[in-house]
């Protein structure tokens, strides 16, 4: 392994500054402590100690910086270069970031769904779970909505409330089984639910063609937390935190070629694939950089200024792997309103919309982008 060079602050120096561009490097600390503080989310600190990373996420997704870091006891931080991470060899080191990964991404994500939520569903209460199931349906997810009611029966299989999950399933039809097509890689048909808020998924999906949404019942709503394209890795895993709208259910959205891998593999893969590790990483970093973006928005007034900054969320997965000019992105106007919680009609939404640059509604009210860079350029510093 290469030999990192370490550097040293003092108690009160600033590490890195919230809003300024991200330098190509991060720190982990050797000893001392330090403390993070942003202006977006209430009076939001992290407190870091011995062998906990800074700076990694901007360092990768180059998008500012979100938190103004500070030492608050002399610290001893390793500098490692963000060209470095695909070159690490170090098993404990790169299990280190990949912990750090998943710690931050719930972190952010139980945030935003906390600043969201008012009404989740709750999975362990059986009217709930049917009502889940009926907005699946009424969304022609279908196959969600069979599933959900067949982990009801499961669940509650003495309980005279199963009757109506069984009746719903009467009235739904389930989707083909994903065809396989060599070691691991299935054809997968559009509507597949591959798993649900009942019943998590351990698996590794690795889109290799299509689209996967991940969806969850918020407010008594279908609210979608991202839409991956081609060449995203869905690593799936049981939230950590016992926050309820952290289990989603993934649909396929269009007819896709999954990888599907065993979660154990996943270090192993990390650490003897370069290429994997590399998209693992940057994929990893652009969730996060996502919630993030997506927890500012919901905190900005103005409705055109919230618009602007989700679908640079947005923007920021569907361009990741995709450098086409233009992006046609594959949300609804009631999603927008969906993943930020907001009442306004779609005539208003599409009204702001409409003042957006380089953003073009078609007659279905289809959004696209024609051209990403720009929109970039453009609304970049209504996101620091």
């Amino acid at each position: 392994m290469e030999q990192y060079n370490k550097v040293k602050f003092k108690k009160s120096d600033i590490i890195f500054k919230d809003g300024e561009e991200p330098e190509k490097y991060f720190y982990i600390i050797v000893k001392g402590k330090a403390a993070a503080y942003n202006k977006f989310y209430e009076t939001h600190i992290n407190y870091y100690k011995e062998g906990d990373i800074i700076g990694l996420i901007s360092a990768i997704t180059g998008e500012p910086y979100y938190s103004t870091v500070e030492v608050i006891e002399d610290v001893e931080l390793l500098h490692i270069k963000v060209e470095n991470l695909t070159k690490i060899d170090n098993y404990n080191l790169i299990d280190k970031i990949s912990n750090y990964f998943s710690y931050i991404l719930e972190s952010w994500l139980s945030k935003y769904y906390t600043m969201i939520t008012k009404n989740k569903a709750d999975l362990y209460n059986k009217e709930d779970i049917l009502t889940m199931a009926n907005i699946y349906n009424d969304n022609n997810f279908s196959d969600a909505a069979y599933k959900i009611c067949s982990s009801c029966i499961r669940l509650f299989e003495d309980d005279s409330h199963i009757n109506s999950a069984k009746k719903l399933m009467l009235h739904t039809k389930p989707a083909d089984k994903p065809q396989k097509i060599r070691e691991n890689i299935y054809k997968v048909k559009k509507g597949y639910c591959i798993y649900s808020e009942l019943e998590p998924s351990s698996n590794i999906y690795i889109i290799k063609s299509g689209k996967i949404g991940i969806y969850s019942i918020v407010n008594s709503k279908q609210t979608v937390r991202l839409i991956y394209p081609s060449g995203y890795i869905i690593n799936c895993y049981r939230p950590v935190l016992e926050y309820k709208a952290l289990f989603t259910t993934a649909i396929v959205l269009e007819d896709s070629i999954i990888e599907v891998l065993k979660k154990e593999n996943l270090m192993n893969i990390i650490n003897t694939d370069t290429e994997f590790k590399a998209n693992y990483i940057k994929i990893t970093a652009t969730k996060i950089n996502s919630a993030i973006l997506k927890i500012k928005a919901i905190n900005t007034k103005e409705l055109n200024i919230k618009l602007m900054i989700l679908i640079y969320s947005i923007l920021k997965i569907e361009t990741l792997f995709n450098k086409t000019k233009y992006v046609n992105l594959p949300y609804k106007i009631e999603d927008l309103k969906n993943m930020l919680n907001i009442e306004y009609s779609n005539k208003e939404i599409c009204t702001a919309l409409n003042k957006i640059k380089y953003l073009e509604l078609d007659s279905f009210n289809a959004i696209r982008i024609s051209n990403f860079q720009s929109y970039f350029e453009e609304y970049k510093k209504y996101t620091v």
